[in-house]
């Protein structure tokens, strides 16, 4: 038996953008659902999944297109091996629920909860860029879960995801390696690799995830993805004035 708390949906921001007469709303989309197989509340041991994202107001093409992007994006974000074919949050949360409890079911001795937790916010919004952080907190059995923090850079006027090549200059990945060296002890004329760190080739490359703040730019690594899980997330916050010639769009 499940308890599904309905989807809150609040409105929260307004961005004005120049392909469509209305402007953009973008509303606070809540969910959370939680499993009572196998479940005591007083000792808090339920499985449970909570969503909660920014949604543009649908107005148009554009919104539906940021809005899917979005949903993508935290579809990826809930990543293990049950999670394949699913059209909408909804749909994550209820698939993550059941494949619990089937699991629960088939392994009684393994009573062990599954938990998932997926906090978005825009962290930037203009004109030109809306810049959206994802921390989330997965577990599903294993020696331990697996947090992170990632990055969704969408084009206000189009809905569509920015890359880094459509962010950044190329002379921002030389700029990058040396902050980073600098940061991590790594001397300039050794292996990018050569103090522990494991980038493919032993080349430098920018993190998947790269955020905009008001005043900064944030390059996430997040564990395994340079370095082992013992050394967590790693994380430069770079001035944005300091970069600012790199940038293509602002």
């Amino acid at each position: 038996m499940k308890k599904l708390l309905l989807p809150i949906i609040i409105t929260v921001l307004l961005v004005g953008c120049k392909n469509e007469d209305e402007e953009l709303h973008f509303e606070e989309f809540f969910i959370e659902e939680v499993s009572e197989t196998a479940c005591n509340s007083e000792e808090e041991n339920c499985a449970f999944i909570s969503i909660h994202t920014p949604l543009a107001k649908p107005v148009g093409p554009r919104s539906k297109t940021i809005n899917q992007n979005i949903e993508e994006h935290v579809l990826g974000l809930v990543d293990y091996q049950e999670m394949q074919n699913i059209g909408s949050l909804e749909e994550l949360a209820q698939r993550f629920i059941d494949d619990y409890e089937a699991s629960a079911e088939e392994f009684k001795e393994y009573n062990i909860p599954w938990e998932a937790s997926v906090e978005g916010r825009i962290v930037y919004q203009s004109a030109e860029l809306i810049s959206l952080e994802y921390k989330v907190g997965l577990f599903t059995g294993g020696a331990h879960g697996y947090t992170s923090v990632s990055f969704l850079n969408l084009n206000p006027e189009t809905g569509e995801v920015f890359s880094n090549k459509d962010l950044f200059t190329a002379g921002f990945n030389n700029y990058a390696e040396k902050l980073f060296r600098k940061r991590n002890n790594i001397p300039e004329d050794g292996p990018i690799n050569s103090t522990g760190f494991f980038f493919e080739e032993d080349k430098f490359q920018l993190p998947k995830n790269i955020g905009f703040l008001k005043n900064k730019v944030i390059l996430r690594y997040n564990p395994y993805e340079v370095a082992s899980y013992a050394e967590g997330g790693i994380q430069l916050e770079i001035p944005l004035e300091e970069v600012e010639e790199f940038i293509k769009i602002l």
